[in-house]
C-alpha cells in the first residue's frame, strides 16, 4: 500500500468574500467596499501566516476594487453635497 499523504491546497474564504463584497460595491450596494476591505486585509493576513491556503491575488483584487469603489463613493458624495450633480 501506498500511504502518500497529500496536502490540500485551498482557497482563502475570506479571499473570495472580498471579492464579492467588492463586486456588489460597484454594482449594487456603495457601502459593501467596507466588508470587502476588511475581509481583503484578514485575508491577506492569513494567507502569510499559512502555506496551506491560496488566494493571494484573490485577495489583492479585492481590495483594489473594494478602495477603488470607496472612492468613487467619496467622489459621489461630495459632489452631491458641493451641488455638482
Amino acid at each position: 500500500m501506498n500511504n502518500d499523504s497529500q496536502i490540500v491546497i485551498k482557497t482563502s474564504r475570506l479571499a473570495v468574500a472580498s471579492i464579492i463584497c467588492s463586486i456588489l460595491s460597484i454594482t449594487l450596494m456603495p457601502l459593501a467596499c467596507f466588508p470587502g476591505i476588511i475581509c481583503g486585509h484578514l485575508a491577506k493576513s492569513e494567507l502569510k501566516k499559512s502555506n496551506h491556503i491560496k488566494g493571494k491575488g484573490i485577495a489583492i483584487a479585492g481590495l483594489i476594487i473594494s478602495y477603488f469603489s470607496l472612492a468613487i463613493f467619496i467622489i459621489l458624495i461630495l459632489f452631491a453635497t458641493l451641488g455638482f450633480l
